[in-house]
């Protein structure tokens, strides 16, 4: 077995039993890696309805057939499950060493069945793969508990992923790490490990990664390094100012959520910038395996009462506890990612719960009495920092916000009209208005595990030759321009199936941002594993996975209804600041072009016709698909 290495592990937590077997062959070629592997095994694994922690659930991890080799910026890993803070498709993406190391070990995929009747972790020696005791680990940070393994394990080289408290304690949206800082966030994936009693998966690999082509692929692998090394966007942009530079472009747009996305524009935002950051908390670059980019920094914030240090962060550790809950206090959201990473709780979803709540108290929906006596006014960081260790350990009103804005909208009477999600997550990052592009709005409202971008929508594929062969020039012209509706929805579906294609891989999207393309990452593919992949069947391997990620959806009851985004972000008057909103019908308009281009119904679930040709049959009838 050539890039893959051919195994994966089937762990049943009830019955402490463990089984090893061969990596099957449609999913080697049908699905290449990573998130393709697990979206499959989810959709076929998971039935509808089940209760996402309830032990029925399954918990997988991922990684790709380039990772742990000379290929740069392959060093991802996906956790997948159906997701506690929506109740439909979710997983997580994560960096580090870890998926390296289990590659390394052996295995390619872990699937998790069923629940551990006390705390355990997975550890993997190579062929020794056993469940050991984790009460000693039961209650500890991530932190802690990568120590305590190291000093258990007698040996500081072994990686895991775990969870801290935030995931013992159910919060929806807990997250998983690797690497004390490399996380897997958003959709909850650290609940689901909680459920199961298992606390950690710890690794240790000792072998390696075969290559069918080694002179090529190493060709391939310079093709791929001289590219990144080359791009002024990569070295400049994401090597010296990490994700921060968003915070100086997304002002100048008008696209920042600010105070729970009521508008798009934070007054204090030049207090927050990569510039601030790096005069004031930067000591050095920190990198992935593999990695010629690294755009994570290690700071340091000495200044009580908010010292603090830590690594990797970015922007989406940083607008969800300034911008949104109103705050320009750089030092404390910077405790704040340090204190999210060590209790597990996803760092997008707690700020924007935070600063739900903040616009529910600002409306008089909430009083001291119910809030533990702590005043939510915007840009209270205090409270802010003492509402994030209430919720990881669901303590008074923490209790509610664990369970995410949704869910706690329903208690607190009146508070709809503060809800900002989308199938049940809060649209991360940008606010979509007029300054943003229409293609970010329809990401936000088609994603497979709710509002992102993540699964495109933020590549500047408006000029790449297939969106120019499909629309043609005089289209393709006018993309760029963020008041255009028209032709997005065909930008964003073909986006879709390259995130798709390199999450699967498990190759970073740094350097698939303006600077690899499909044609690359096939050509690295090729030449690790053997088999004969183009930039076409790499596309094709894309789109297969983001039809069983939507047909899994269907199947859970989603259908054209819930591909919206909040109501706040459709109005017809500007703000003070010269924002307007999304224009209701021409949005309409745009999911229309996006169903019909990806081959789906009036309603959102792909048709026969599409699923016969990606090899999915077998979906049909499932979903009601005609």
């Amino acid at each position: 077995m050539f890039g893959w290495s051919g195994k994966r592990l089937k762990v049943y937590l009830t019955e402490g039993r463990i089984i090893k077997e061969p990596l099957p062959e449609e999913l080697r070629l049908d699905y290449l890696g990573g998130r393709g592997f697990n979206s499959k095994t989810l959709f076929d694994e998971v039935r509808p309805g089940i209760d996402p922690l309830g032990s029925e659930n399954v918990l997988i991890v991922g990684t790709g057939p380039l990772v742990g080799t000379l290929a740069p910026c392959a060093a991802r890993w996906t956790v997948t499950a159906k997701a506690p803070l929506t109740g439909i498709f979710g997983d997580g993406n994560g960096g580090g060493d870890f998926a390296a190391e289990l590659k390394f070990a052996g295995y390619d995929q872990i699937i998790f069945y069923g629940r551990s009747p006390q705390p355990v972790y997975l550890w993997i020696n190579d062929d020794q793969v056993e469940l050991r005791d984790a009460s000693n680990l039961w209650g500890r940070t991530t932190w802690e508990t990568h120590s305590r393994l190291v000093e258990e394990l007698r040996d500081n080289e072994i990686r895991e992923l775990c969870i801290g408290p935030a995931g013992e304690n159910l919060v929806r949206f807990a997250k998983v790490i690797a690497n004390t800082t490399r996380a897997g966030g958003k959709c909850g994936m650290g609940a689901v490990m909680g459920s199961k009693n298992l606390k950690a998966v710890a690794v240790r690999g000792t072998n390696s990664v075969r290559i069918a082509k080694p002179e090529e692929f190493y060709r391939a692998s310079m093709n791929a390094y001289h590219k990144i090394t080359a791009s002024p966007f990569q070295q400049k942009t994401y090597m010296t100012e990490g994700t921060l530079f968003l915070v100086h472009s997304s002002s100048m747009r008008r696209g920042i959520p600010t105070r729970n996305s009521q508008a798009g524009y934070f007054e204090g935002w030049e207090k927050l910038t990569s510039g601030a950051f790096e005069s004031q908390y930067a000591v050095k670059h920190s990198a992935c395996f593999a990695c010629p980019i690294a755009c994570s920094h290690y700071y340091q914030v000495k200044e009580a009462p908010y010292n603090t240090h830590g690594c990797s962060n970015q922007y989406g550790t940083l607008y969800p506890f300034t911008f949104k809950c109103g705050s320009d206090n750089l030092a404390a959201s910077l405790l704040l990612t340090t204190m999210c990473d060590q209790l597990g709780i996803d760092t997008h979803t707690c700020g924007a719960t935070i600063s739900f709540a903040m616009e529910a108290w600002e409306r008089g929906l909430l009083t001291a009495s119910e809030t533990d006596g702590l005043e939510l006014n915007w840009g209270n960081i205090d409270t802010v920092i003492e509402l994030a260790h209430k919720i990881a350990y669901r303590q008074g009103f923490g209790d509610l916000l664990a369970e995410g804005p949704t869910r706690a909208s329903e208690q607190i009477k009146g508070s709809e009209v503060c809800l900002v999600e989308t199938k049940g997550m809060c649209p991360s990052s940008y606010y979509p208005g007029e300054g943003v592009s229409k293609l970010s709005a329809l990401a936000y409202a088609t994603a497979p595990i709710g509002g992102s971008i993540h699964r495109g929508g933020i590549h500047g594929w408006q000029g790449h030759p297939r969106v120019r062969k499909v629309l043609g020039e005089p289209a393709v012209k006018l993309l760029h321009d963020p008041r255009v509706y028209e032709g997005q929805a065909v930008v964003l579906a073909l986006e879709n199936d390259f995130v798709a294609a390199y999450n699967s891989i498990e190759i970073c999207q740094m350097p698939c941002h303006n600077t690899l393309y499909e044609d690359d990452l096939a050509w690295l593919v090729s030449t690790a594993t053997g088999i004969e992949l183009d930039g076409d069947s790499l596309m094709k391997v894309g789109e297969r996975v983001f039809n069983v990620e939507r047909a899994f959806n269907v199947r859970e009851g989603i259908r054209r209804k819930d591909d919206t985004l909040p109501e706040r972000f459709f109005f017809e008057e500007a703000t003070p600041r010269g924002i307007k909103g999304l224009d209701r019908d021409k949005f309409q308009m745009m999911l229309d072009e996006y169903y019909r281009f990806r081959g789906w119904d009036g309603q959102g679930t792909p048709t026969k016709k599409k699923l016969d040709e990606l090899n999915l049959s077998y979906i049909a009838e499932q979903i009601g698909a005609v």
